[in-house]
């Protein structure tokens, strides 16, 4: 209903439709039968391999017993598709990996058709996977594969030709696998074989082979040459494989009608080179068969003319078979020339194959040259005449040989030419000896082949550049070896008379070209190597240096390899050399060498002709020889002929001549020899020839003569030695350093060839390099040197004693210093250091006390002048330890063992930069600074605290390294080597492994335990200091850190020694002798007891200590030691249930520091419990009771007294009690009763009159504690005042500080200021005093800050005041100049807090000046507050004044600017930051008097230009763009101006933006009287990065202030591109603003 009428089935390519029925006829239902490819012929089908369809005969139905899931996949395989087909075969290779034997039976009768179809396959792809799939069923069905063997073979063995190579290695890898026998195999197969490669040769044709195939015309094409291929190699592996079977028949039938077929010879002469080798490659095989030569009987002709047509083929596929069959006619046929016309036919074609150089196809013609000229004979050449054809023949030959070539022939080919070449020669030359009935033409042919193919060919490659020369003079040679021998091995003659006479006239002529050549003046460097290549290769000549050509006879492997190596390595040997070379060419070298001589002897380059002489001379080294070289004709001449040319000579030259002179030396008798050299040789005065006589001396066997001996002792030969060694650490040069090594051959007695003081001067000069900061390559050079002699020089008095201390001394400086690097490897360094160590532990070096000192003092230098880090100490302390265990180790008895190494350590580790003096001084300085900055008790003591700060690295330092030291000689080492021993029981330890345990010291004597607890001592100090010390780098910070890391290590091993420590630490701690030890036992945590507990490792150490101190009545040592701990203790650890709370304290201070640590320990987090308020009362109870204790006794807390006279306990007392005040203000102000307050109240307005007191004693530890407590309870009880007028307060709270206000507020804010005042007025603090100093300052300023300045004002301003305005000004801009940054920073807070003060005045003067002023404007004004700037402000401005002359706006100035000192500029640009802050705070009116007056004095010039001197150098480099952010512009807040780490660059760039915001007009007027160069360049900068900054904070500023002011407008309007008008308008007065910003500018 509506549908489409059913059409034809849709087929492709015109092809039938498939048909079930059709497929059923095809398959049959029984075993395999015949079926066949079908050829379209007349319409018929035409079979032609049995067992075999094509692809549109595969089955479409299957039998039953066959699988679903195969059925698809076989269907699959029916596919035009190659992807499909390959997917299929990747399916059946899985479905045969996973299938049995029983159901791959089933498949099996169908296999044969998909193989031979999908072996054929266009696709490379279908046909790897097709042979895979093969080689996988064959393997798993094995003989069941039987049946069908006839059927798979032929395409199976063509399938190992594939031209795709995977596919045919497959293919024949499976092939090989299943038939061990494979000749069986093909004779099984024969008739299948033959018809097969018949029909595919004789019948198909591309069209036939892809019917019912959509294949394009050269996919066809390249189908059909595979099979053609194919077919061709299995024919000629089949006749390969049966060539020994007597039957032929059938085979016989096949190619004769193969042969008689005409489409078979087409084949030959095919355009594919690959299709033309294969059809060679079959006749080979038939004509190598000789039952198979009557089949090629009728195509006889034929094949003779095809062959010898393609002779000249040049394709290297092609060629080999090709003369392969030539040769194989050649001797199956005598009449092979009968079919060709030798003149026209061959001769052409050889003739320019020779010419052509085989056509760049010499590998494969070459080896058959001479089988093919053997079997040319006169007959052959028809009407040619044989000699003629000889001729042409070598000349054309001569011509591939010595002939150029475009491009240039390789190397291979060039070797196998000459091969061919000579071995044609050759054997020419030996037919025309060997001919009994030579005639004199014959002979005379054989002298023309002298001449015109060697001699010629020689005298032109003399000249040439070719790379043909080595080959031809190498083949020459043999040629002419092989005729000497023949001369001289056949008794007859006769037999050799040819070769008598062509080795005669050979020398005659080498002797003319050689000697004539020569004779010129100017030798061609070029003809000089050439005529010694040839000499070479004659002295070398050997006549069995030849190989066949080809082998006709296999020859077993060890003659084949044996030839081959002789090839390759063309070397004479005694029993094979030419009679000529003491011969003739002894002669022609005599020669040669006496022509180079002479020229040495008058050229100005006299090393080129040295050189050839040298080589030559090593043919002959007998006496004859160099007597000849003489007219004289004896050695003594020959000597000082060599010796009159040494002048002339450079270095390489010399050498040879050396050579020369020992080897004529070495041939005379010892007198005469030793007396030459002592009265010839030694006397040359050229230090290279020098170096090089001495090299031979020391060299064996001459080194052992005595009268050697003798001359190496002679002043002459050691002052030549020390000149060498202090040459060699200049240049590195590796002979004369070899030469220094020589010099320490031992005898064998032991002795070296050189005297002791010639070992000094060696010595000494290798070790200066080692001595040498500055880095090279002679450091590695040198210290492996004296590392390997020393044990050389240290046996048997080699060298003087004071020298080798000397020399040990450098060594072991050395070991300590240096450390790997790119000039010293970690093998050099390892050697120089074992060297010493070796040298102590065999006592060739033994430790006196003088040297044990200049040990010492070669430590102590390097801890004093170098900078260690912590890697370096650890070194260091390495190899001191090990020179103590070295120096020691062999003393036999114990007692003195362990007394000695006492001495040892005590002169190592005692220091001028850690005795008991610096160490207590450091200990109390480190107390003092925990003391003032942390909540620490300074309980115990002490009258100073000064230490230099510069003294502090060293000494952590030096305690690193002795502690290291130590623990390196008493701490055992984890080694992974002992470890895996223990673990793996049965391994034993080898010879050279080393315990490092081994040495340990098991005893440890009271001086070493004493120095590690000052060491330790140290290290705890040093923690302290590292944590309260602001300014320290990074490398001192490492080093302190290693210190304690060392410490830390230590406690963690298990041993008696750290018990004893620990003990000792206790019995310390209960002496109460030092604060610093209390915070030593903290470290105790890293015990092996407390490592456990991991972070309750404190808790369970507070309570034993507790449990330790108190038991034992000292409770001020558990005071102090729990205020060390407190920071690590968990929260409520100390309670009402601890220990010392069923105690009663004596001293006030430790009761108060217990309240003080209760509330810090128990108040520090945000949740308390509700019992814990009970800790807070009876805090402000004892408070309560001391401020009554106060009130019956006045002089309790110290009111109004002068604290140096008190008692330092008293002082304490009265610090811990205001400590206490302060936390309990702090934290629980709303605790406190009016008692408390008045306690507050009254005495700090007592304190402070104490304070004013003992200012100038501020070095008293007491007095600076007591100062700091006050100041501190002043700035927390302003911080509360002034919080709490913030809120709504209690009455008592309001009554409190009305009263503070009314009657204590001023007097203690002027009493501390003057205190201050006094603190650091003109104060000259010593050095040792600094870092304290610095301390107490930073801990007093915030208090400073806390200050109402109105009152310090008030007080300065009355008349006759003790501090005036003008002492108040100065030495607030004075401490501008501040090396503190803190109390520079509190000195621009404090003139920004007087700057309203000051204003108000300005303001007041200026109303009543003002006429005044505007009558003598043109005068300077001096009555205004910046006036009291000037003085600083010049003085300022001196220190920076330097570098404007560095930059004046040039970017190319910017990468030699010279870096700004930091403390200087700060000065200046803080003064400006005041100035800056004094002119905003004015009004208009007396601002512009403020600016006014800077601008009279031109201050402003150098203020801005310095300001961008010092900004950012990328900032400038890129101040027309915006290519960095404009953060560094921003404002800075104050706290960011407190960081001691702010850069000049950055408060550079926040002071521009500041002057631009605040005196823009300032700003603009420089600016329009700068240069036009700066003046664009501050433009571009001030647009790119300051003004949108400027603008989007007056925006956002204009808005804030909008809020204030409600009658406040803003109106902006766009007058002009980038101008904008800004107006505000305020209540009843308008003021108008208008700011043309161009480009962007502010300006």
């Amino acid at each position: 209903m509506g549908g489409k009428t059913k059409q034809t089935p849709r087929t492709k390519n015109n092809a039938k439709p498939s048909s079930s029925s059709r497929t059923a006829e095809l398959l049959g239902t029984t075993a395999p039968i015949f079926v066949g490819f079908s050829a379209q012929a007349d319409g018929n089908l035409v079979p032609f391999a049995p067992g075999f369809s094509s692809a549109e005969q595969m089955p479409e139905t299957f039998d039953a017993s066959i699988s679903p899931q195969t059925q698809i996949i076989l269907r699959k395989l029916s596919k035009k598709d190659p992807l499909t087909k390959k997917k299929a075969l990747q399916e059946l290779h899985e479905l045969i990996t996973e299938s049995d034997l029983d159901a791959l039976k089933n498949i099996l009768p169908l296999w044969p058709k998909f193989y031979h179809n999908l072996a054929n396959d266009v696709e490379h792809a279908v046909r790897e996977q097709t042979q895979i799939v093969q080689q996988l069923l064959v393997s798993k069905c094995k003989r069941a594969m039987a049946p069908y063997l006839k059927q798979l073979v032929p395409v199976w063995l063509a399938s190992r030709y594939d031209s795709y190579a995977p596919a045919a290695s497959i293919a024949s890898n499976s092939f090989r696998e299943t038939f061990a026998r494979s000749g069986e195999v093909c004779l099984h197969c024969e008739s299948e074989i033959i018809e097969y490669c018949t029909r595919n040769l004789t019948f198909h044709t591309p069209a036939t082979l892809s019917i019912g195939k959509s294949l394009k015309p050269e996919e066809a094409e390249q189908k059909y040459q595979r099979v053609v291929i194919g077919s061709l190699k299995v024919l000629a592996f089949f006749i390969e494989q049966t060539s020994q079977t007597a039957e032929h028949e059938k085979l016989k039938e096949g190619l004769t009608t193969l042969l008689a077929h005409q489409k078979f010879w087409t084949f030959a002469k095919h355009k594919v080179p690959v299709v033309k080798a294969a059809w060679f490659d079959c006749i080979y095989h038939i004509l190598q068969c000789a039952n198979l030569l009557e089949v090629l009987t009728p195509q006889k002709s034929q094949l003779i003319t095809t062959s010898f047509q393609l002779i000249d083929d040049a394709d290297p596929l092609v060629a080999p078979h090709v003369w392969g069959c030539v040769l194989l006619l050649q001797s199956n046929y005598a009449d092979w020339y009968s079919p060709l016309n030798i003149r026209k036919a061959l001769l052409p074609k050889l003739s320019s194959l020779l010419r052509n150089a085989f056509n760049r196809n010499a590998q494969a013609i070459c080896p058959n040259l001479l089988p093919f000229l053997s079997k040319i004979t006169a007959e052959s050449l028809q009407d040619l005449d044989l000699y003629e054809f000889y001729q042409r023949f070598f000349d054309d030959l001569k011509s591939a040989v010595v002939g150029t070539h475009e491009p240039p022939l390789s190397k291979a080919d060039i070797s196998i030419i000459h091969n061919a070449y000579f071995e044609c020669l050759r054997f020419m030359l030996q037919q025309i000896n060997n001919n009994a009935q030579r005639t004199a033409a014959m002979e005379e042919f054989g002298y023309g082949l002298l001449e015109h193919q060697l001699l010629e060919p020689i005298g032109n490659l003399l000249h040439s550049e070719s790379n043909h020369v080595k080959y031809f003079f190498q083949h020459t040679s043999a040629l002419v070896a092989f005729w000497d021998r023949e001369c001289n091995t056949n008794s007859d003659k006769s037999a050799s008379s040819l070769y008598v006479q062509l080795l005669n006239k050979f020398w005659t002529r080498i002797f003319d070209l050689v000697t004539q050549d020569l004779a010129v003046e100017d030798v061609n460097e070029q003809l000089l190597s050439h005529v010694l290549l040839l000499v070479q290769d004659l002295h070398v000549a050997n006549p069995s240096l030849e190989t066949q050509s080809v082998k006709f006879v296999e020859v077993d492997e060890e003659e084949t390899t044996k030839v081959a190596s002789q090839q390759s390595t063309p070397t004479r040997k005694a029993h094979d050399a030419a009679a000529f070379i003491q011969k003739e060419l002894k002669q022609l070298v005599v020669k040669l060498v006496r022509i180079c001589l002479d020229k040495a002897s008058s050229s100005s380059n006299s090393a080129r002709f040295i050189r050839q002489v040298r080589t030559l001379t090593k043919m002959f080294t007998d006496a004859e020889f160099y007597k000849s070289l003489t007219e004289r004709g004896e050695l003594h001449a020959t000597l000082d002929k060599f010796v009159s040319i040494l002048g002339k000579l450079n270095d390489d030259a010399c050498e040879s001549v050396v050579d020369i002179l020992f080897e004529i030396l070495s041939l005379q008798e010892p007198v005469p020899r030793f007396e030459y050299i002592g009265g010839t040789l030694l006397k040359i005065q050229q230090d290279r020839v020098q170096n090089l006589l001495l090299h031979r001396l020391l060299s064996y066997p001459l080194c052992t003569e005595p009268a050697v001996r003798q001359m190496l002792a002679s002043p002459d030969t050691c002052e030549v030695i020390r000149r060498i060694a202090e040459e060699v650490v200049v240049d590195n040069n590796r002979d004369k350093l070899n030469l220094l090594h020589k010099c320490f051959f031992q005898t064998d007695t032991g002795d070296i060839l050189i005297n002791a003081s010639t070992v000094d001067n060696i010595l000494l000069a290798m070790c200066q390099p080692l001595e040498e900061i500055a880095e090279n390559d002679m450091i590695e050079v040198c210290g492996s040197f004296i590392a390997q002699i020393m044990p050389v020089i240290c046996s048997k008095a080699n060298s003087s004693l004071a020298v080798r201390q000397k020399v040990f001394l450098k060594l072991f400086k050395f070991s300590l210093e240096q450390k790997v690097s790119d000039y010293l490897s970690e093998d050099t360094l390892w050697e120089i250091t074992t060297c010493w160590q070796d040298a102590l532990s065999s006592k060739d070096i033994e430790i006196n006390d003088e040297l044990l000192h200049s040990c010492a003092r070669i430590v102590e230098e390097l801890v004093t002048n170098a900078e260690h880090d912590a890697s370096s100490l650890q070194d260091m302390a390495e190899t001191v330890a090990k020179f103590i265990i070295c120096s020691t180790e062999n003393i036999e008895d114990e007692t003195q063992r362990l007394s000695r190494i006492d001495e040892t350590l005590v002169a190592l580790l005692s220091s001028e930069l850690k005795t008991n003096d610096l160490v207590l001084q450091f200990e109390q300085h480190s107390v003092y600074l925990e003391a003032v900055h942390s909540s620490i008790s300074a309980g115990i003591p002490f009258n100073s605290a000064g230490f230099d700060e510069d003294k502090v690295i060293p000494l952590v330092r030096r305690a690193a390294l002795n502690f290291t030291t130590i623990c390196k000689l008493v701490c055992r080492v984890d080694s992974p080597q002992l470890t895996d021993i223990s673990n793996e029981g049965e391994d034993e330890l080898t010879e050279d492994y080393c315990d490092p345990n081994a040495n340990l010291l098991k005893q440890w004597s009271e001086c070493l335990i004493v120095e590690m607890l000052q060491c330790m001592h140290v290290a705890s100090a040093a923690d302290a200091w590292l944590e309260l010390v602001d300014k320290v780098d990074a490398a001192s910070e490492e080093v302190v850190l290693f210190l304690s890391e060392q410490l830390c290590s230590f406690l963690g091993n298990v041993s008696e020694l750290v018990e004893i420590i620990k003990e000792r630490l206790q019995q310390e701690a209960l002496q109460q002798n030092n604060v610093i030890i209390y915070r030593l036992l903290g470290y105790l945590i890293n015990t092996d007891h407390y490592e456990s507990f991991e972070e309750n490792a404190t808790i369970l150490l507070h309570e034993d200590l507790a449990e330790l101190f108190l038991s034992k009545g000292a409770i001020n040592a558990y005071v102090l030691t729990m205020q060390h701990l407190l920071p690590k203790l968990a929260q409520n650890s100390i309670n009402w249930n601890s220990a010392i709370m069923r105690t009663e304290p004596s001293d006030m201070w430790s009761k108060a520091a217990v309240f003080r640590s209760l509330l810090l320990n128990n108040f520090e987090s945000d949740e308390n419990k509700k019992t814990d308020h009970q800790y807070i009362a009876s805090a402000v109870q004892y408070i309560t009771r001391i401020g009554d204790q106060q009130s019956a006794t006045k002089e309790l807390l110290h009111y109004n007294v002068e604290l140096l006279n008190q008692s330092y306990e008293s002082v304490i007392n009265t610090v811990e009690i205001i400590k206490l005040l302060n936390e309990l203000l702090l934290r629980f102000p709303y605790e406190l009763t009016i008692k408390n307050w008045d306690t507050i109240r009254i005495g700090l307005g007592s304190w402070v009159l104490t304070v004013s007191k003992s200012m100038t004693n501020y070095k008293d530890p007491k007095t600076s504690f007591f100062i700091v407590a006050v100041f501190q309870l002043f700035a927390t009880l302003i911080s509360f005042i002034r919080s709490e007028k913030q809120k709504s307060s209690t009455e008592l709270l309001k009554n409190v500080i009305d009263e503070w206000e009314s009657l204590f507020a001023r007097e203690v804010n002027v009493v501390l200021f003057k205190s201050y005042y006094k603190l650091t007025h003109e104060i000259d603090v010593a050095p040792d005093f600094r870092g304290c100093y610095a301390a107490l300052l930073e801990r007093i300023l915030p208090a400073l800050e806390l200050m109402d300045y109105s009152f310090i004002y008030g007080f300065c301003k009355v008349p006759h005041s003790t501090l005036s305005l003008d002492h108040l000004c100065n030495f607030l801009l004075k401490q501008l100049h501040s090396s503190q940054h803190s109390v520079r920073l509190n000195s621009v807070h404090a003139l920004r807090q007087l700057t309203p003060q000051f204003v108000a005045d300005d303001i007041e003067l200026n109303d009543k000046q003002s006429d005044n002023i505007e009558a003598a404007s043109s005068t300077i004004s001096k009555w205004h507050f910046l006036n009291r700037f000037e003085d600083y402000l010049n003085r300022y401005d001196a220190l920076i004044r330097k570098y404007l002359p560095e930059f004046s706006f040039k970017v190319t100035e910017l990468e030699d600017l010279e870096p700004i000192d930091r403390h200087n500029a700060y000065s200046y640009l803080l003064i400006w930051d005041c100035i800056i802050n004094c002119c905003a705070k004015s009004p208009v009116a007396l601002r512009s008097v403020y600016t006014s007056w800077l601008n009279e004095n031109h201050y402003e010039e150098n203020f801005l230009h310095f300001l961008f001197r010092a900004m950012p150098v990328d900032i400038l480099k890129n101040h027309s763009a915006k290519v960095h952010s404009n953060g560094v512009f921003k404002e800075l807040t104050w706290s960011q101006l407190q960081d001691p780490q702010l850069s000049v660059e950055r408060y550079a760039c926040h002071l521009y933006t500041e002057v631009l915001r605040k005196l823009p007009a300032v700003v603009r007027k420089w600016w329009n009287t700068s240069q036009s160069r700066q003046k664009n360049f501050v433009d571009n900068l001030t647009s790119n990065y300051v003004s949108a900054l400027i603008c989007s904070e007056e925006l956002k500023a204009i808005v804030n202030r909008k809020e204030k002011h409600e009658n406040m407008q803003y109106v902006s309007s766009r007058v002009m591109r980038k101008t904008n008008t800004a107006r505000m308008q305020m209540s009843s007065k308008t003021m108008t603003m208008a700011r043309k910003i161009s480009s962007g500018t502010i300006l």
